[in-house]
């Protein structure tokens, strides 16, 4: 027994060093110590409690297509409290009007009215209305309010003259206009509108402004007005533009969402690594932007085996048990644990070492 209890030592000491520095360098590559999936409850009640319903049930709905939320009878009688709130009969009349008089609103109803009233000239005149009271007055005049005013009575002229081929543009000005008023035109894209708006006055032309036109009607098309208006505001430049246009086409009406819960990260991310599935980019959200992080920096397959996702990834039951023995002791065992079994194992390595090479020469 003598005989083998050394060389049993050793096996063991073995695998608590390989299995330390193992974990050790697991967590060097991302610590999932430090991830915990979100809680959409209280940010939806907060909504809620600010009556913004619309993005109460966009926030909820996000999260409802995971167990961890789905199965929580809070989240579903949360989303039933909101949506019995947005089919009222008073509540859609109300956002209606909101959106006629107000040109905004909060809730699709108003929005579609608003955008509406823009599109079929109301709005222009509206528009220009109040911008020449404002001049009359001697107050400030918003220049970008002019040239969208401006630019939405020659596209309505050229969407009749052209049997409706101009309507794209159209649309597109009505909803740069939702933007301005809710204060979602990124400043690049005002600058632009100025200047295209005088060349189109005295061309009675769009075409030179179709190119800035077009991606936000594609954009608006894929995701909504309501998604359009945050992804929108996120930008700098056209060519940022057309990229969050392909990163829609990806993620569609979560898009924004998905920026938002990732803290932008996952439109680097999604760019520079495009074979990772949506699916699991946008499981890896819900755990906000670590979990995007973590889900590139150790890999889809790690990455889903180590939150408990292990869905098509482990095949067998016995890796499977494997998997979860090692996450456990990924998650709870310290570090401070892992460094000391190391050190202390190969000082212990070592020191028999040195003792048989004393004794040889």
């Amino acid at each position: 027994m003598k005989l083998l209890y050394k060389p049993f030592v050793y096996v063991v000491l073995l695998i608590l060093i390989a299995l330390s520095l193992l974990l050790l360098q697991e967590r060097k590559l991302f610590d999932i110590r430090t991830l915990a999936q979100i809680d959409p409850i209280p940010h939806t009640q907060k909504l809620v409690n600010e009556e913004r319903y619309l993005e109460a049930e966009e926030y909820l709905g996000y999260f409802m297509d995971y167990p961890y939320v789905r199965k929580n009878p809070k989240s579903h009688a949360l989303l039933q409290e909101i949506q019995t709130v947005r089919e009222s009969y008073d509540y859609q009349s109300e956002k209606l009007i909101e959106g006629l008089i107000n040109g905004k609103s909060d809730e699709d109803i108003g929005k579609a009215s608003a955008i509406a009233s823009d599109f079929f000239i109301i709005g222009d005149i509206r528009d220009l209305s109040i911008e020449g009271i404002h001049y009359y007055h001697n107050k400030e005049v918003d220049k970008v309010v002019i040239a969208l005013s401006s630019l939405g009575f020659i596209a309505t002229l050229s969407t009749v003259y052209t049997l409706g081929t101009t309507a794209p543009i159209k649309s597109s000005i009505s909803v740069l206009k939702y933007a301005k008023r809710a204060d979602k035109l990124p400043t690049w894209l005002s600058t632009k509108l100025v200047e295209h708006a005088k060349i189109a006055q005295k061309s009675y032309s769009l075409r030179p402004i179709e190119k800035l036109l077009v991606p936000i009607h594609k954009l608006y098309e894929k995701v909504g007005l309501n998604q359009t208006l945050d992804l929108l505001g996120n930008t700098k430049s056209l060519k940022e533009l057309k990229n969050i246009i392909n990163f829609s086409t990806r993620f569609k009406k979560k898009s924004a969402l998905l920026l938002q819960l990732s803290h932008n990260k996952a439109f680097i991310y999604a760019k520079n690594k495009p074979k990772i599935s949506t699916k699991n980019i946008l499981y890896a959200s819900t755990y906000g932007g670590d979990g995007v992080k973590a889900l590139f920096k150790m890999g889809e397959g790690k990455f889903m085996m180590r939150m408990g996702n292990r869905a098509n990834v482990v095949k067998t039951g016995y890796k499977g048990n494997l998997n979860s023995m090692f996450n456990y002791l990924l998650k709870h065992i310290p570090s401070w644990l892992l460094f000391a079994i190391s050190f202390l194992g190969l000082f212990y390595f070592i020191k028999d070492f040195y003792g048989v090479a004393k004794r040889l020469w």
